[in-house]
């Protein structure tokens, strides 16, 4: 297995588009969960899902998501 040095996403602004997608749920959760980014900003056309991303991360807990 290959070993590769995580970047470090403390403090930089992070644009996620398709942020409602799998992927995007999950590589969002994840820099939340290791990292303090100053802006998350999750881009998706879905609104619908927009809204359920909303209702599971609160904006009192993750104040960067956006």
């Amino acid at each position: 297995m290959f070993e590769t040095a995580l970047p470090d996403l403390n403090g930089k602004s992070i644009l996620v588009t398709g942020g409602t997608g799998s992927f995007g749920k999950a590589f969002i959760r994840r820099v939340l969960k290791d990292w303090k980014p100053k802006r998350l900003i999750v881009f998706s056309r879905d609104e619908l899902k927009q809204w359920e991303m909303q209702q599971d991360l609160a904006p009192e807990k993750y104040p960067a998501l956006r």
